[in-house]
């Protein structure tokens, strides 16, 4: 059975709950969701590739198409090609490993004066500079909250962030957090995920360190 969804308008992470909703139906084949970013297309990529689904894309003037499919790899190629979409790689969150959780700027908490939180924040980059260069390798680097505040390409920590990705660690931040703080616009959106992804990261880790 098909189910045909229109998410648009609605903010993270309304429109993974719902498609994820459908993809529990085990009576629906194929979901057709409208979406209005490429911020939802990411989400919804990662969400198609934990639930090994393959995942369509196709672009009109103000919109997205995102067909998810149950089907097998050659199927998909097949319908890829009749339909000339897109095909999204999906990175699937199930993977086992250390995952890094920042939900703030600092590392830990110092004193409250402007001298202790600047001392707080030069340890957490030194804290990722050590990840970087001690041949620890976490699966992801993930950040909510304050913690978004470390993408910002002006900022301190854009350098250390950006080699971390160089060796294929996955550095992703809530997109409504960086919404909040203004960082939304500023970010990739391949960098930018959803509090479902975040949980599926978390309750699949390993360890989770959260300094």
């Amino acid at each position: 059975m098909k189910k045909i969804v229109d998410l648009r308008g609605l903010t993270c992470p309304e429109p993974v709950l719902r498609t994820k909703k459908l993809i529990d139906d085990a009576s629906i084949t194929c979901i057709e969701a409208l979406v209005d970013s490429e911020v939802n297309v990411q989400n919804l990529s990662r969400l198609a590739g934990s639930q090994n689904l393959s995942m369509l894309k196709e672009q009109s003037d103000d919109h997205f198409k995102i067909v998810i499919e149950r089907q097998n790899h050659e199927q998909t190629h097949d319908h890829q090609q009749t339909k000339s979409s897109v095909k999204i790689q999906n990175d699937s969150a199930n993977s086992v490993g250390t995952i890094v959780f920042l939900s703030r700027d600092t590392f830990g908490e110092g004193d409250h004066t402007e001298k202790g939180h600047d001392f707080s924040a030069h340890l957490l980059n030194l804290f990722l500079q050590t990840i970087c260069q001690s041949g620890h390798e976490p699966r992801a680097i993930l950040m909510v909250n304050g913690g978004v505040k470390l993408m910002d390409p002006d900022g301190p920590y854009i350098k250390v962030l950006n080699d971390l990705r160089d060796k294929g660690i996955e550095v992703l931040a809530c997109g409504l957090c960086l919404d909040f703080y203004g960082l939304k616009e500023k970010v990739p959106v391949e960098q930018v995920t959803n509090m479902f992804a975040i949980c599926e990261y978390l309750f699949s880790a390993d360890r989770i360190i959260s300094p």
